[in-house]
């Protein structure tokens, strides 16, 4: 199936995740709310997503999978819509001349600063997935942010550009389109799979880490993840040890 996304662009709103839930009954698939303004934006871990009014994109994506839509995908393999999602970025930046890194999940970092924030919202049927919720957060032109936000960057800071965000969510969704169709098939999200590994923040680099279920701060490398995806690292005793979201915090 050829993708094409029918994008809604709000002045402001809330939440564009929640805005989606709102019209859900009357949005096609491959929807997408983009906010001018988002005024409570979220982001994983409960965390407030802070931006500029009119000087980032936000936005968010519907997804709908099975009959009539996007491939039937197992609940088992939902992690390959955050491979599809972190790909995309990565590949759109790189068009950019910005070299983005995938921060397990699916944040994006350049160098240790970090770009994108993404929260992806599943709901499953059965042993499926029905729908999917993708927003997204891109720091384009914002070049100062609030104390709070320890390590932000954006492309305007990354490149001394400024940009039009309307285009760029254009330029962004062509390259997505491209991956939601690699993702239909099992050989297709095999690749991704491989090419999400090798687009890893600090993968085979030895760094300090925070095990959130001790406490317990130590220095591992990561080597990769799991078929489940979970976050696997190489320990001080040699050993590997695999971390689920939330189990492992990343020292900057």
């Amino acid at each position: 199936m050829a993708i094409q996304f029918d994008t809604i662009w709000m002045e402001s709103v809330d939440s564009t995740n929640t805005e989606i839930v709102r019209r859900y009954d009357s949005l096609d698939n491959l929807s997408v709310i983009a906010a001018v303004n988002q005024t409570a934006g979220r982001g994983q871990r409960g965390n407030v997503w802070t931006v500029e009014p009119g000087a980032n994109l936000t936005f968010s994506i519907l997804l709908r999978f099975g009959e009539s839509c996007l491939a039937p995908l197992k609940a088992s393999s939902q992690f390959t819509i955050s491979e599809a999602v972190t790909l995309a970025l990565a590949e759109y930046f790189e068009g950019e001349g910005i070299n983005a890194k995938i921060k397990w999940p699916n944040d994006i970092y350049v160098r240790d600063r970090k770009l994108v924030g993404i929260l992806i919202e599943n709901s499953l049927k059965g042993d499926e997935v029905g729908r999917s919720i993708v927003g997204i957060g891109i720091n384009c032109n914002q070049r100062e942010f609030p104390p709070q936000l320890m390590n932000p960057t954006s492309m305007s800071l990354l490149t001394g550009k400024r940009y039009d965000t309307k285009a760029a969510l254009d330029d962004f969704l062509a390259v997505l389109g491209k991956y939601l169709e690699i993702m239909e098939t099992s050989e297709g999200r095999s690749q991704m799979h491989q090419l999400y590994l090798t687009k890893m923040y600090r993968l085979g680099e030895l760094h300090e880490y925070t095990d959130c279920l001790t406490g317990e701060v130590f220095n591992g490398t990561i080597k990769g993840i799991s078929e489940s995806a979970l976050l696997q690292v190489e320990m001080p005793d040699g050993s590997i040890k695999e971390f689920a979201f939330k189990e492992i915090s990343y020292i900057l």
